[in-house]
């Protein structure tokens, strides 16, 4: 039963239409960690404005309904491309060395479970300057490697 279990495991984190036999190596795996949860549920749903980011392209690869009502896009493919693959865009300018500086020591030498906490401005895509308390989680996924899921709240 546990070597089935970490082969569907194994399925789970790869996606739908795949299939595994067991490896020893599945069960040696520490990183258990899923951007799942059910995303198409989770984007339409959650309250708390979510974006996860790939560290090794720094890609959002996720990013919530309430996300792009806080930055003022109706459609996520707004978000990316006013996103830019890069972090900075979405801090107002007056705050982006400082972000830069604490975001890149956080990620440099955080471990998996890792979190940082912090605010600054952002600057949404219509043209506001809000005041958020981000909450940042380093994680490690099996799939996509190293991620940071960030939530933003209004300050």
């Amino acid at each position: 039963m546990k070597f089935a279990d970490a082969a569907l495991y194994g399925v789970k984190i790869a996606g739908k239409n795949n299939f595994a036999s067991y490896k020893s190596s599945l069960t040696e795996k520490k990183h258990h960690n899923q951007l799942g949860l059910g995303l198409k549920a989770l984007a339409a749903g959650d309250p708390t404005p979510l974006l996860v980011m790939q560290m090794d392209t720094k890609e959002a690869i996720y990013v919530n309904k309430s996300l792009l009502e806080l930055f003022g896009c109706e459609l996520s493919s707004e978000f990316y491309d006013y996103y830019g693959q890069s972090l900075l865009n979405l801090i107002s300018p007056g705050d982006q060395a400082r972000v830069k500086e604490e975001f890149t020591d956080f990620v440099e030498s955080a471990v998996d479970e890792e979190r940082f906490r912090g605010d600054c401005q952002i600057l949404t895509a219509d043209a506001r300057t809000l005041r958020v308390f981000c909450d940042m989680k380093y994680s490690v996924n099996q799939r996509y490697g190293a991620l940071v899921y960030i939530s933003f709240v209004l300050n």
